[in-house]
């Protein structure tokens, strides 16, 4: 398997890679295949986060983004398997690793697309405060909307890779999925900055991710709407996790058969 195959077999052949999983088959390909790609990916993205302010920006965003999305990654796999194993879960570290990979992988593939939507508005808008707060905003939806394929298909993987009662992986998905949630924006907030320039890699710790933003936010688009916009955001990650962890179809079928009749 080429290096970065890895990415066509996930976007196109997703049923071929679970089958694959499911028999523990390629594993050692697929994780050394996977990390590539989501560095590579995420490093030509975090590329053009830094051109609007040049210089060694362009390398440092470079290197932040993979940092950001491998450490992330690999800081959620054990509070994941844990949490799955606690509730009677049978699948292994190494398959649970996987397809979190599997996951973040098309995340960094979602985030290559939106390349060139970036490089417009870096082109296209002068330098200024406002602009700032637009390209830090757009960029987080950007990385929001990459999170939400990501999401999409992790929940896909499970429910064929479990193939389990919901109670056995649906808690540990939520709870994960919510520190990932917390580990990444934090850390995304540590490898500051991005988009403007500054002599050393990183800048000095202070406040945090969530305050920042509000910040922000209020600064582009005023008090009362960022108000709204936080609203309106809570019930979109709560719709998001309430789809994501309903039972399908089949689900619902199987606990509305009968329980098998038991011999005497």
């Amino acid at each position: 398997m080429k290096i970065l195959s890895v990415v066509e077999e996930f976007i196109k052949r997703s049923d071929e890679f679970l089958e694959n999983l499911i028999a523990e088959k390629d594993l050692a390909t697929y994780f050394v295949s996977s990390n590539v790609a989501i560095l590579v990916l995420s490093f030509v993205y975090g590329a053009t986060m830094g051109i609007s302010a040049g210089r060694l920006s362009i390398l440092f965003s470079a290197i932040k983004v993979p940092i950001l999305l491998l450490i992330s990654l690999y800081l959620t796999i054990p509070s994941y398997y844990v949490l799955y194993s606690l509730l009677g879960g049978k699948r292994t570290l190494r398959q649970t690793a996987i397809l979190l990979l599997f996951s973040f992988t098309i995340m960094a593939t979602v985030l290559i697309a939106l390349v060139p939507v970036n490089l417009f508005f870096v082109i296209t808008t002068t330098k200024s405060s406002s602009t700032y707060a637009f390209m830090v905003l757009l960029n987080i939806a950007i990385f929001t909307l990459a999170g939400f394929f990501a999401l999409t298909n992790f929940v896909k993987g499970a429910r064929v890779l479990y193939g389990e009662p919901s109670e056995n992986w649906k808690p540990a998905f939520l709870l994960g999925s919510l520190i990932l949630m917390v580990v990444g924006t934090q850390l995304a907030w540590v490898l500051r900055p991005y988009f403007d320039y500054y002599s050393g890699f990183i800048r000095p710790l202070e406040s945090n991710f969530y305050t920042a933003m509000v910040q922000l936010a209020s600064q582009f688009l005023g008090d009362v709407a960022v108000s709204l916009i936080a609203v309106v955001l809570v019930i979109i990650i709560v719709l998001l996790f309430f789809l994501a962890l309903r039972p399908t179809g089949k689900e619902r079928r199987k606990e509305l058969l009968p329980p098998p009749p038991t011999s005497t």
